[in-house]
């Protein structure tokens, strides 16, 4: 793997700005020359295959934006295959456990830090271009594993998922949040802010990375002053329709 800009950013205290991407490669690359530090290929709510996500993966490369892949689900087949597709990073939901924590990290890494599947004939080893030993040591160090802490259950097993080794990001999901405590959709209930301002405090303790999802700018900066440091605004389709309603309103002014 090569060297990881989002993981060298991140290391160093930045807050990184990203996205999901739900329409494609064509999207991937304009999220890229826009300037955004990461993109999330969505193969959970996306319709996205694997030749697919790659395709999107090789256009973050183009463009010179970070790409990882939310999976469908914390399954270490999907983990391996997306990293195997040259994702810099792989994002897991449904992480409920320190179990679970476990793995997923392990998963996303070759021996002796996990149990990855082994093999060099892939995109990420640059179809055996690079040396397996090599591709194996470059991979377990650049490797961005975000998991996903979207559930109660989840926050009330946090304390022994936030110590998994090889986990670099603890991203908090305001939506499924929400639903879990019976309130869906109502991202700023008081119980919400609530727990989501707990794991983000012991993640700061903890040193590890908190991260979450906003869907519009406005909310941002409420999260980044509590220490997010990873941090995802919207879906590129949902920019496009923002933007597009602005654009329209403007002109429709001039028309009237």
């Amino acid at each position: 793997m090569q060297s990881n800009l989002l993981k060298k950013k991140l290391k160093e205290g930045r807050v990184c700005l990203g996205t999901f991407v739900r329409l494609g490669p064509a999207a991937t690359e304009i999220l890229g020359y826009g300037g955004w530090d990461f993109a999330v290929i969505d193969m959970e709510h996306g319709v996205f295959d694997f030749p697919l996500a790659e395709q999107c993966i090789r256009a973050a490369r183009i463009s010179g934006i970070s790409s990882l892949i939310r999976v469908a689900e914390p399954n270490p087949s999907h983990i391996m295959r997306s990293i195997d597709a040259g994702a810099e990073g792989v994002q897991i939901p449904q992480v409920e456990s320190a179990e679970t924590a476990a793995l997923v990290s392990r998963a996303a890494r070759y021996f002796p830090e996990g149990n990855r599947g082994l093999c060099s004939f892939v995109r990420a080893a640059q179809y055996s271009a690079v040396p397996p030993e090599e591709h194996m040591a470059t991979s377990n160090l650049e490797v961005v594993t975000v998991i996903h802490i979207e559930g109660e259950r989840a926050v009330r097993e946090v304390e022994a998922i936030i110590q998994t080794p090889g986990i670099d990001v603890l991203f908090l999901g305001p939506w499924d949040l929400s639903q879990s405590l019976g309130v869906p959709g109502k991202t700023k209930d008081p119980r919400v802010v609530e727990l989501m301002e707990k794991v983000i405090v012991l993640c700061r303790e903890k040193g590890v990375i908190s991260g979450t999802f906003v869907r519009f700018v406005d909310e941002a900066k409420y999260w980044i002053d509590r220490g997010v440091r990873y941090l995802m605004l919207s879906t590129d389709a949902g920019l496009l329709l923002q933007v597009s309603r602005e654009r329209l309103e403007g002109l429709r002014k001039l028309c009237s």
